[in-house]
């Protein structure tokens, strides 16, 4: 839904109950033909969410694309005001600009907000959250709600156990985003020059500016003044607001590299506690959304593959940074699905909680 300012809608019933048995809410998935809105309807049938109406909104250009949800077919057409009223929920999986045209629309109309895009992130007053991390903000009923970037949920997933416990100084970040992150574009220009090499034909570059094929490059997020790219500055100023932690010192590198989906992140932290590896694999085996791969009992570090589908996060080569502080650095190799845990299912979780709060 780049750059589209006006969308449009679907709707279907159903008689399902919340967990609780009582409430079942109206949700519109706005940007549904994209990678992640995708994602999201897919996790509101398998997590049996209390849906009581779905509507389906997309770009005029991808109007009257079919969807089946729970055994129904629904369409995603235009929306104006009125296929937006009586919602109860919007989750927002349409670009920045979308983001900011119908915010103010869906706060007049009374309907709760969650934002997958960078638009509202950095905005003081309203909530960045992961549940596991951060969920209490949602107690207020916040009318909006920001998601944050995927590089930094699957960041601060293994970051934010470890901080509670020996308060996190230094976060080194660098990451490995697979081609998801640029939406069903970037995975369909990879595939396309896999399916072109193969056949001895030139590839063609549309959505990148390079290969992406059998090749690595800085993330193609536009270059800020100090030298840093925009996905950089999102996993600084993120992970400061969610941590709550304005004057934790955070470097990053993002780096594109051709896997589909799941991000890798190799994190280097220093704390002002003593942490040693063997504590920090109990407390990452106990956290909540993280999944120790341990590969004393022979398990291969995580990679993207084994990361692609699940709602964990993986963390493997759990050891000492040896360049950082003695007794108070650690290493980590953390990989998570971009499009579940980095996107959809954080949204999806926060409009859980929001109905539980």
């Amino acid at each position: 839904m780049n750059g589209v300012n006006t969308v449009s809608s679907s709707v279907v019933s159903t008689t399902n109950k919340s967990k609780a048995g009582t409430n079942t809410f109206c949700i519109s998935v706005i940007g549904a033909t994209g990678a992640v809105g995708r994602e999201v309807i897919q996790l509101l049938e398998k997590r049996n969410f209390p849906v009581s109406q779905l509507r389906l909104f997309c770009s005029e250009r991808s109007a009257g694309e079919k969807f089946q949800f729970r055994g129904q077919t629904l369409v995603a057409r235009t929306v104006e005001r009125e296929t937006l009223v009586g919602s109860d929920y919007a989750i927002l999986c349409a670009d920045a600009t979308t983001a900011r045209s119908l915010a103010p629309m869906l706060a007049e109309l009374n309907i709760v907000a969650v934002d997958n895009s960078s638009a509202f992130r950095t905005d003081p007053a309203v909530a960045l959250v992961v549940p596991e991390i951060n969920g209490e903000l949602l107690k207020s009923k916040p009318i909006l709600v920001a998601n944050p970037n995927c590089t930094t949920i699957v960041s601060l997933m293994v970051a934010a156990p470890l901080h509670r416990v020996a308060q996190l100084e230094r976060m080194t970040a660098c990451s490995y985003q697979a081609v998801s992150g640029a939406g069903l574009a970037g995975m369909h220009e990879l595939e396309s020059q896999a399916r072109a090499w193969a056949a001895d034909e030139k590839i063609a570059c549309q959505l990148f500016s390079r290969p992406i094929l059998f090749n690595v490059f800085p993330h193609n997020s536009p270059r800020l003044a100090d030298g840093s790219n925009e996905e950089e500055y999102k996993l600084i100023r993120e992970s400061r607001k969610i941590l709550a932690h304005e004057h934790l010192r955070v470097s990053a590198t993002c780096v594109r590299v051709p896997t589909l989906r799941a991000h890798a992140v190799a994190l280097h932290l220093e704390f002002t506690n003593a942490i040693s590896p063997a504590q920090a694999m109990d407390i990452l085996a106990r956290a909540p959304g993280v999944r120790v791969v341990d590969e004393s009992n022979g398990d291969q570090p995580a990679d993207p593959q084994m990361a692609s589908g699940l709602d964990e996060v993986l963390v493997s080569r759990i050891r000492v940074d040896h360049g950082g502080t003695p007794g108070k650095s650690l290493a980590l190799w953390v990989v998570g699905d971009q499009l579940l845990k980095g996107a959809a299912l954080n949204a999806v979780q926060i409009v859980e909680l929001l109905i539980a709060a």
